[in-house]
């Protein structure tokens, strides 16, 4: 089958993205996922595989991702019933009774669907955002095989070290250029995240020293806060990782960009198999608090993702959702070093981002060019919409808020049994 493809002006885009944790995904339905503004359909095979379409219906547009997986391992519209084959090709339009005429508007390029190469990689689903044939060959090494992301990890990969809680998966309102600036900023952590993983009342002095210049591969900085509680370097590795090298686990943090205004975050810690320890050390925070955090917390992933990581996010996605509208109503993504004051030593993993964006990223397909690219601003409601970014692909999340549903159904009944 001869798919249709979809290129970029520039090819730094044509790589590897991790876009899902895989625990997130059905298996049994297609799900439907954004990246590079790409309305995407991923789908698992007969034979298991995972695939990745183009999310419509070369016939008359409709979502793909509206489909189900048929009987045959074909993913299948649900308007009017066309099959798809494994590598996007069309098998069957049940309009069609000739056979003639149906095996000629079969195999016409215009009845396909563009596949995108993908693989399975550290528990996520990786896509390759390139579906023409030149994208397929960069994507697929000599023996057959997907070449690896320039952003996995090596620690997982190359040092035997393992996964020391599931992937947190969350989608949020920023774009691509706003959520790794934020990424790539450790210095906002003691305020933003007080009482989570931060304290404001803390020494919040550091100083922040590029090791890594910027190159189209990313750059590394070097962490010294003065509070004496150990240097740590913060790497990024394009086009979706940003690295925490913390004293013990690493942190991972992955993100897509999903379309203007919208990305997803995939994160966990990394450390050597066996080790105990599944967080970097948090001195700054209550004994009490700590104790309770590696007991309970970290042992329950639903409680690890409603009171760490999703408080995290929490803790500064409104600041940036909002800090986006005012740099795009004033200028461009260029115009950062005239809106900006940056004159801490703790500003310059955030300048170095921006350089990589200037040189690299100036065409990305999902940077706003002005705020009228942007969805409107959202409440803060909207904004913290956990059930929506999170829980419902979560599958720990997802069983935790079942078991809470029950249980208050079945409080009521005994509280409505006891009243009489």
């Amino acid at each position: 089958c001869c798919c249709c493809c979809c290129c970029y002006c520039c090819c730094r885009y044509k790589a590897w993205y991790p876009i899902a944790a895989l625990e997130t995904l059905k298996t049994d339905a297609p799900n439907a996922v954004q990246l590079l503004g790409m309305r995407l359909v991923l789908w698992t095979d007969k034979a298991g595989s995972w695939r990745c379409f183009e999310d419509l219906c070369p016939h008359r547009l409709a979502p793909l991702s509206e489909g189900r997986i048929h009987e045959s391992g074909q993913l299948q519209c649900a308007y009017h019933g066309w099959l798809f084959n494994e590598n996007g090709g069309c098998s069957s339009i049940p309009q069609i009774g000739d056979p003639k005429a149906h095996s000629t508007a079969c195999s016409s390029s215009r009845a396909c669907v563009a596949a995108f190469p993908t693989q399975v990689l550290q528990g996520m689903l990786w896509v390759y955002a390139d579906s023409s044939p030149q994208g397929w060959a960069e994507a697929t090494a000599d023996d057959g095989t997907p070449v690896r992301p320039a952003a996995a990890s090596l620690e997982l990969l190359d040092q035997g070290w393992e996964l020391k809680s599931p992937w947190f998966q969350r989608d949020v309102p920023l774009s691509f250029d706003v959520l790794l600036e934020n990424m790539t900023d450790p210095a906002h952590v003691p305020q933003s995240h007080h009482g989570v993983v931060g304290d404001r009342e803390s020494d919040q002095r550091m100083t922040i020293s590029i090791t890594t210049p910027v190159t189209k591969e990313g750059f590394g900085s070097m962490v010294s806060p003065a509070a004496g509680t150990g240097s740590y370097a913060v790497t990024y590795t394009a086009p979706s990782l940003v690295k925490y090298e913390f004293p013990g686990p690493t942190m991972l943090l992955y993100s897509s960009p999903s379309a203007k205004g919208w990305s997803r975050v995939v994160m966990s810690f990394v450390g050597p198999r066996g080790s105990k320890q599944t967080r970097p050390a948090t001195p700054q925070l209550p004994a009490a608090l700590n104790w309770f955090i590696d007991n309970v917390v970290e042992r329950f992933p639903a409680l690890q993702h409603a009171l760490n990581r999703n408080a995290i996010i929490d803790g500064d996605t409104y600041f940036m959702h909002a800090a986006e509208r005012t740099l795009y109503e004033r200028g461009n993504a260029a115009s950062w070093s005239k809106q900006y004051y940056l004159p801490a030593a703790a500003d310059a993993a955030v300048v170095s981002w921006r350089k990589w964006v200037d040189k690299f990223g100036a065409s990305l397909p999902v940077l706003p060019r002005g705020v009228r690219d942007l969805p409107p601003l959202m409440t803060r409601e909207q904004v913290f919409d956990r059930y929506h970014q999170h829980t419902k692909h979560c599958p720990h999340c997802r069983a935790a808020l079942r078991n809470a549903e029950v249980a208050i159904g079945l409080l009521a009944i005994a509280g409505a049994v006891a009243a009489g």
